[in-house]
């Protein structure tokens, strides 16, 4: 029996990381290090002949048995081939649609729009747009959902036409360019430095200072899933540890899959203020 330990980012839109147990016929996965969905890749077997539903049997026994002697947790993480929404006028990576775990798993680019958060997320702010509301306005008025206008000023960097390329990032973090949207040949077979790919989720580089705050926030509000993320520099990882203590809501599901903590300390204190949301 041949069996992989891997983790995965969740996309479209980011949704943290995914731990799977993979005995090539069926896998395990699990958001939380605790709790696995099962899932077989072989038909059901209900109503199959004797030697399939035995097959299913066996693989279903397979994959029960490496969940059982499964590694400690973060499995590594392989989803090296990542799709990026294009800077319109550097044609640089500007925001991380989705990844996938090998070149084969390429699909077509069919949603040319870079989405941060699942439709039914509320309550991400932004203090900075919010006092630039405030101070435009004649008079006091609700501000601007924050989310939306995050979504709209990092797909306005990309448009009018969209360009969206896959890259296959190697081991010192460079990518090699691969097929996409709107992908000029001149493009296809780049070699762009680690340097040129944002480490988190949406490049941190913008003129306006409005834009700027609303991605800090933006990586804020997900500190807790992308502390899981691998290979982060120290001070990217430093900082996400300090912005946890903002939104520590989601540090219980996520904590079992941090690669490491650098100040122990400091997370303990977020984790008891994680378990009091919890709770209440």
């Amino acid at each position: 029996m041949q069996v992989a330990y891997y983790a995965l980012r969740r996309f479209c839109p980011y949704q943290g990381m995914i731990q799977v147990v993979d005995v090539g016929g069926a896998r395990a996965y699990s958001t939380d290090g605790r709790h696995w969905t099962v899932r077989l890749q072989s038909p059901n077997a209900r109503g199959l002949a004797g030697g399939q539903a035995d097959a299913s049997q066996t693989t279903a026994d397979d994959l029960m048995k490496a969940l059982n002697d499964r590694p400690p947790l973060p499995f590594p993480q392989q989803d090296r081939i990542e799709l990026w929404l294009l800077d319109k006028q550097s044609h640089l990576p500007l925001a991380l649609v989705k990844t996938r775990r090998s070149i084969d798993e390429i699909d077509a680019v069919k949603d040319p729009s870079w989405r941060p958060f699942l439709s039914t997320t509320t309550g991400f702010q932004c203090a900075a747009l919010a006092a630039g509301t405030q101070r435009r306005a004649s008079g006091p008025i609700a501000p601007a959902r924050a989310q939306d206008v995050l979504e709209r000023q990092v797909n306005l960097a990309a448009r009018p036409l969209p360009r969206l390329q896959w890259f296959q990032r190697l081991d010192d973090g460079s990518g090699l360019g691969q097929s996409g949207m709107r992908v000029d040949e001149h493009l296809l077979g780049r070699h762009l430095p680690a340097e040129a790919f944002p480490e988190l989720l949406v490049s941190d580089v913008w003129e306006d200072p409005t834009t700027r705050a609303l991605v800090q926030d933006y990586h804020a509000w997900h500190a807790s899933l992308l502390l899981a993320h691998q290979n982060l520099s120290h001070a990217t990882r430093d900082w996400l540890e300090q912005a946890v203590h903002r939104c520590p809501a989601k540090l219980l599901d996520n904590y079992a899959m941090f690669p490491e903590v650098l100040d122990k300390d400091a997370m303990q204190v977020a984790l008891v203020s994680a378990k009091l949301i919890q709770a209440s």
